[in-house]
């Protein structure tokens, strides 16, 4: 439950990155910052009563998830300006698809890291 807050608030501060001020490789770090704080917070909220490794895998899937509606968002977002791309295409021109996976494997990695 506490991991569901986290990843609020780690969409919430890539959208408003994404769309209000138009970074890119800045992303990355809200990225990071969005995987230790689910990690973390997925870790407060087991309190002792769940396995590591089973934190770790639902600290994840909460990350990939919270990475992928962000991510969503903004393609939303594009199409309510007026864009046309499919969300690939899209995701390739505005961010590069490089820095896109690298945010899903660094954000995993931290994510997995913080929730153990």
């Amino acid at each position: 439950m506490f991991g569901a807050a986290g990843a609020g608030i780690g969409i919430a501060s890539y959208v408003v990155m994404a769309i209000g001020l138009s970074f890119t490789a800045g992303l990355l770090v809200v990225a990071v910052f969005t995987g230790r704080m689910i990690g973390l917070l997925t870790r407060a909220g087991a309190d002792g009563r769940v396995s590591s490794a089973a934190r770790s895998a639902i600290a994840g899937t909460i990350f990939l998830v919270a990475l992928s509606l962000a991510l969503g968002a903004t393609w939303l977002w594009s199409h309510a300006e007026g864009g046309d791309l499919a969300i690939g295409d899209y995701l390739d021109q505005a961010y590069g698809l490089p820095l896109i996976g690298l945010e899903f494997v660094l954000g995993a990695l931290v994510t997995w890291r913080s929730a153990r």
